[in-house]
């Protein structure tokens, strides 16, 4: 029917009536392609976060919490589109160095093999400070002055590092990892383990979550946590800029009242105290190399 009725045409309506056809077919896949394949740095970056006191996900598998909250509200005032998403840290870790996700937080624990790995973007100074403590049931009426007392208990920790990082540092038998701080929680109340080590967020929000009390007894270290960005997705064009404007931003939320807002609205006003308000100055990023892992593992092993 369609050639037919080109044929009934007088040969010059014939011809630009073909000649219109050849341009919509023509345009059509470039059209396509447009649509398709824009540039990569103009889609929605891709975070992602473990499951923790500081990160949930609702029924409808919408992440929420602080961390998503802070990563919302950043995200708005630098005009990027950041889609949050929850995986386990390990895994986190590496697709950072893949470039399958943009960014993360990441977990520095004094004395432990904890640390971001090479050939990623990190900032130089933590977002948070937390105390590391060890805590118990207060029935248990258990009295903890050092890590050593601590050693004639079952000590039960989250695992925030691999089976081969643990391997390199002394292996201690008395020590039970659990993949979350619930879990923990969990064992903790069931008496599968006498002590948890926490800081005092994932302290307070297990509590709450699981009805008990908790008793701190040993203030042993702290954990630090930080942003970290890929340096090898292609959603960034300049991972060291991104990573300076997202601090930067994340400052000016602090002080305009926009970070207590979040605890607010969340109702977890006990974690402001922990913020690290230091300095940002330019050149505030900077990428891991094996020389820095190293020194960074140094360093923790030395505190």
């Amino acid at each position: 029917m369609f050639f037919r009725l080109i044929k009934e045409k007088p040969i010059k309506l014939r011809t630009q009536y073909l000649q219109g056809v050849f341009l919509c077919l023509t345009l059509l896949p470039s059209y396509a392609y447009s649509q398709e394949n824009k540039p990569t740095e103009l889609e929605p970056l891709k975070a992602a976060f473990p499951l923790s006191p500081y990160t949930h996900v609702d029924d409808q598998g919408i992440a929420y919490g602080f961390l998503p909250s802070l990563v919302s509200t950043i995200s708005e005032r630098i005009g990027r589109d950041i889609d949050i998403q929850v995986m386990p840290y390990l895994r986190t870790l590496h697709a950072l160095k893949t470039g399958q996700i943009d960014m993360g937080f990441g977990l520095l624990v004094a004395g432990s093999s904890v640390y971001p790995p090479e050939n990623i973007v990190t900032a130089s100074e933590p977002q948070l400070i937390l105390p590391t403590s060890i805590y118990a049931l207060p029935e248990r009426n258990i009295q903890i002055k050092s890590l050593e007392q601590a050693a004639h208990y079952r000590l039960g920790t989250v695992r925030l590092e691999s089976k081969a990082q643990r391997v390199r540092r002394t292996v201690q038998h008395n020590v039970y990892y659990y993949k979350d701080a619930y879990s923990l929680g969990k064992a903790l109340q069931a008496h599968h383990i006498d002590l948890a080590t926490l800081e005092p967020v994932s302290a307070q929000v297990v509590a709450q979550e699981l009805g008990v009390t908790l008793e701190r007894l040993y203030d042993y270290n702290h954990l630090e946590i930080f942003p970290v960005f890929s340096n090898t997705s292609p959603r960034i064009k300049d991972p060291l800029a991104f990573c300076q404007s997202f601090v930067e931003t994340r400052v000016e939320v602090f002080k305009d009242g926009g970070f207590e807002k979040i605890l607010k609205d969340i109702q977890m006003p006990y974690l402001l105290p922990y913020y690290n308000q230091a300095e940002i100055l330019p050149g505030h990023c900077h990428l891991t190399t094996p020389k820095s892992v190293g020194r960074a593992i140094q360093k923790n092993t030395s505190r």
